[in-house]
């Protein structure tokens, strides 16, 4: 027997139970957690029925590249001399001066199938102020932030609401002189919602 004895082997499985006794204390909270184990229904009880399926969206009317307004009316509205439309797809579209990010920026978004209520939230927590609109018998809100070093209102955000969809235009101006950023904004989604089909 080569230096087994009995009292050895009763070590090893003395060793082995220990083992198998810790493995089974790790094991049993990771398969009872994955079975439903402490469910307060009894067995036989029905478990409770996944959510049904959120209803599908309701899309309000289709809008066309850069909500139908042309790079000749921005340029028009905001009178910003060099604007470049430096993205453009079926979502959205954004113009800045000379294709730079540094200066007025000017943007168009169509969000479908999201909430406005969530963008309003936020726009709430990082603007000046945020009022309730209506430009053509549609309900959205128009959003003010202020430069605190020129002292005065240069950006304004107009999110307009249709079912389940909305659009936004944002408007935001660097240096004076510059036309009122809402009165922009508004016009702009105005064209749009007319320009929607």
């Amino acid at each position: 027997m080569h230096g087994v004895t009995g009292r050895t082997t009763a070590i090893r499985r003395t060793r082995t139970a220990t083992r198998l006794a810790v493995l089974a204390a790790v094991a049993v909270p990771v398969f009872a957690a994955c079975s439903g184990a402490g469910d307060s229904a009894g067995p036989g009880a029905s478990q409770p029925a996944s959510p049904p399926p959120s209803a599908a969206a309701k899309h309000g009317p289709f809008f066309p590249q850069c909500g139908g307004v042309s790079d000749q009316t921005i340029a028009e509205l905001t009178q910003v001399q060099g604007l470049v439309n430096t993205a453009a797809n079926s979502s959205g579209c954004q113009w800045l001066q000379g294709g730079s990010i540094l200066g007025p920026h000017f943007s168009f978004t169509w969000f479908r199938g999201s909430p406005i209520g969530r963008e309003r939230k936020t726009e709430e927590l990082s603007r000046t102020s945020v009022e309730d609109i209506n430009i053509e018998g549609h309900g959205g809100f128009v959003a003010i932030g202020q430069d605190p070093l020129q002292n005065t209102s240069n950006l304004c955000e107009v999110g307009i609401q249709f079912n389940d969809d909305f659009i936004e235009w944002s408007v935001s101006f660097d240096q004076k002189p510059f036309p009122e950023p809402c009165g922009v904004a508004k016009e702009l989604a105005r064209q749009s919602i007319v320009n929607s089909k």
